[in-house]
């Protein structure tokens, strides 16, 4: 199914349109601003050259006037500009042809209108007595008469005239505003008794200027960002359109199955350079989807792409009205002793021959099937959809047992694989992942407990005893975590004198539900969960501080034996994880034994295996193996280790007493431990007879129901320093006692 994105993804057109966008409204900013300033600009040389003219219309005005009148005088200022106008007295400022006279010339040489006032003291205002303003008929306003109240208190100009100061400026004029210049005329007393008024024009006319040029540029504005937004786009549009096939490439690099096909990078621009780089980058995600998807050491797909392909085929079933139509057959392949091959021969031979079984599974595949390695000696299976048979489900799985039993070659020699295989059917035993994945194992820990080198269908009867372990796995996380295990220790007694020489630490785990949880349930289900490790830790932590509380009741405390798991012991954290606990409670090394199977013997490197086992006898702690003569080794392997002990396995106690031949067996294998220099223990002494017969071949412990159960720490301490009952009133031989 495609992603919604995929339909949604812009046209070629989006990403210049947005840019031009940008840059126009960027460009338009900038233009208004500068427009803004040159009209600012423009507006101030205006109002410049306003003032330039109505000074020169006043320096003229005033030239004029002192031309025509001797008797009057004209004060300027020291750049030129007439400040005041001196006459001799207020009553030759009369309506007069001659003021009118001289306004007239006064106009014609300023291209404006000039005015004379005279002061009213009675309404405080400025009468006018001549003017060059004229009306409709071109009659001279006032018929050269008096105006009264031309000028008085308001107008802009009144308060500067009134104190015998020049105007320059705005003024009012019939309800519209003349850019002016008044002089004030003083007399003798140096007071304001009139006024001449010059100015250059009506200021309506100067702003309609100003906003005839701002209309002009905003047009020029507006059509120029139309030309540049158009051009830019079309423009943008072919100079982006490879960035637009780029953008599509690195969409599609997240898109599975998506072509990724860059090219662009022969260009030698920028364009060429990032399509390099975005080549650079599907070529890395092509090979870390391939690395994701492929297992490295044999080429085929791996869990990642097996899960993809699983949940594609389950999708499927959605699709259909009938979903077995589509079923198929799961399933999981895992070589039989495969880890033992590793061990013996090497990481190298393993891999050669994961790499043969592949090989041989991939030429037995049919059309349609899909083979995957999980991990480790795990592969899986899935068949071709639509036949799930019986027969055909069988013709499968004994193809896969087939493909893989065979000798195969590698460097280290040659060996026989055989594999086991669990099968699930879908839809029938699973439409999820999860639940087909743990159906298939499940068929498949039914083979590995019937004897392997099989395969095995999926039955719902298996799901009961799995749900039990996991349950009890959940649990004993829980019980390690509230510390619901508890230990008992049983005494070990010396053969010859029956004193309790050591004690074994045994785990109990008492349920707060269920009850007692036998030993053997709880520890099998540690090993399948992965707590083992965990389990042991706790344990050795527990009996290193009970050794203290020993200890610390000057009790004269025995060694205390603790079984070690061969998955702990190899622990990378094990041996520091001993050597805190023992500092951790100030326990005397000696005081504690490590119990070990002889398997840690046998499936490891006799160099890594020594150098392990040393470094425990360096911390002094002594080392037992337990149940000998059950797995692997012989007592041949003991010689160069660096054991103090070994406990025969009970089984050979038991037949001793039954059959002769195996008594001499029994005797032999407790020769051969004492001909090496190491303490023998017997366990499972459960009748007097099995104690003299231990005690007749010379050994040294006895451990056993007949003599002592397992206890708690409190009782068993109470035993420290005694002597067993059967030794109670007898000698180093003894019969048994009367019935």
């Amino acid at each position: 199914m495609e992603e919604s994105g995929e339909s949604e993804r812009p046209s070629g057109w989006s990403f210049p349109a947005r840019t031009t966008a940008y840059f126009i409204v960027v460009s338009a900013l900038s233009m208004g601003l500068l427009a803004f300033i040159g009209l600012g600009e423009i507006r101030e040389i205006n109002h410049d050259n306003a003032e330039i003219r109505v000074d020169r219309a006043a320096r003229a005005a005033a030239a004029l006037f002192e031309q025509q009148h001797s008797e009057f005088a004209v004060d300027c200022s020291v750049d030129g500009s007439p400040v005041v106008i001196k006459i001799d007295s207020i009553d030759r400022l009369e309506p007069a042809p001659s003021w009118d006279s001289l306004l007239d010339t006064v106009a014609q040489v300023n291209q404006g209108a000039a005015n004379i006032f005279r002061y009213n003291a009675e309404s405080a205002a400025f009468d006018r007595i001549s003017t060059t303003f004229t009306d409709a008929s071109g009659a001279r306003l006032g018929n050269s008469q008096v105006e009264p109240g031309i000028i008085a208190e308001g107008h802009p100009a009144y308060d500067s005239l009134v104190d015998s100061q020049p105007y320059s400026g705005e003024v009012p004029v019939a309800g519209r505003s003349r850019y002016a210049y008044l002089v004030p005329i003083v007399d003798g007393a140096e007071a304001t008794v009139g006024i001449l008024a010059v100015d250059v024009g009506f200021v309506d006319d100067l702003t309609v200027s100003n906003s005839q040029a701002a209309r002009r540029v905003l047009i020029t504005m507006i059509v120029l960002l139309s030309v540049m937004a158009a051009s830019g786009i079309v423009v943008m549009f072919f100079a982006f359109r490879p960035m637009n096939r780029l953008i599509k490439v690195a969409h599609d690099v997240g898109s599975p199955g998506a072509s990724t096909a860059v090219g662009l990078t022969d260009r030698r621009d920028e364009i060429g350079y990032l399509a390099s780089g975005l080549a650079k980058v599907v070529e890395l995600r092509d090979d870390l989807e391939h690395r994701a998807y492929n297992d490295d050491l044999t080429g085929v797909p791996n869990r990642a792409a097996f899960v993809r392909e699983l949940d594609e085929r389950i999708s499927r079933f959605r699709t259909v009205d009938e979903p077995a139509t589509l079923g198929f057959a799961l399933l999981i392949i895992d070589l039989d002793s495969f880890k033992a091959v590793n061990d013996a021969f090497g990481h190298q031979a393993g891999d050669e021959l994961l790499k043969s079984v592949m090989r041989s599974l991939g030429e037995a595949l049919l059309p349609g099937e899909f083979l995957a390695r999980l991990g480790g000696d795990e592969f899986a299976l899935l068949t071709a959809p639509g036949d799930i048979a019986p027969e055909a489900i069988e013709a499968a799985a004994q193809r896969v047992t087939r493909s893989v039993t065979e000798v195969r070659q590698t460097r280290a020699g040659e060996t026989t694989m055989t594999a086991s295989v669990g099968v699930a059917v879908l839809p029938e035993h699973g439409v999820s992942i999860e639940t087909a994945m743990t159906n298939a194992d499940l068929a498949l820990y039914a083979v590995k407990r019937n004897g392997r080198g099989h395969w095995q269908l999926y039955s719902p009867s298996m799901s009961s005893s799995n749900q039990r372990r996991i349950h009890l796995a959940s649990e004993l996380r829980r019980a390690l975590h509230e510390h619901e295990i508890s230990l008992e220790y049983q005494p070990l007694y010396a053969a010859t004198d029956g004193q309790l020489r050591s004690v074994e630490a045994l785990a109990r785990w008492h349920h707060v539900v269920e009850g007692p949880i036998p030993p053997v349930e709880f520890v099998a289900a540690a090993e399948n969960a992965g707590l083992i490790s965990a389990l042991g830790e706790y344990v050795i932590e527990a009996v290193c501080a009970q050794i203290g509380r020993w200890c610390d009741d000057q009790l004269d405390t025995p060694v205390v034996a603790v079984n070690v798991s061969t998955m702990q012991l190899w622990q990378p954290e094990f041996l520091e994880m001993l050597r805190a606990s023992i500092r951790r409670h100030g326990v005397e090394p000696g005081r504690l034994c490590l119990e070990i199977t002889e398997s840690v013997v046998v499936q490891r490197d006799d160099a890594k295996t020594r150098r392990l086992l040393d470094d425990i006898i360096a911390l002094g702690v002594t080392l037992s193996i337990d149940d000998f003569g059950t797995g692997y080794s012989s007592l041949s392997y003991l010689h160069d280790l660096p054991v103090q002990q070994v406990k025969i396995d009970r089984m050979f106690l038991a037949e001793a007493s039954r059959d002769p031949k195996k008594a001499q067996l029994f005797a032999g294998i407790i020769s051969l431990g004492l001909n090496l220099g190491l303490d023998v223990v017997i366990e499972g002494v459960e009748t007097f007879a099995d104690l003299e017969l231990a005690r007749r071949h010379g050994a040294h412990l006895v451990q056993g129901w007949f003599l002592d159960a397992a206890m708690p720490a409190d009782i068993v301490s109470e035993r420290f320093g005694t002597i067993a009952a059967p030794w109670v009133g007898t000698q180093l031989a003894f019969d048994p006692p009367p019935a």
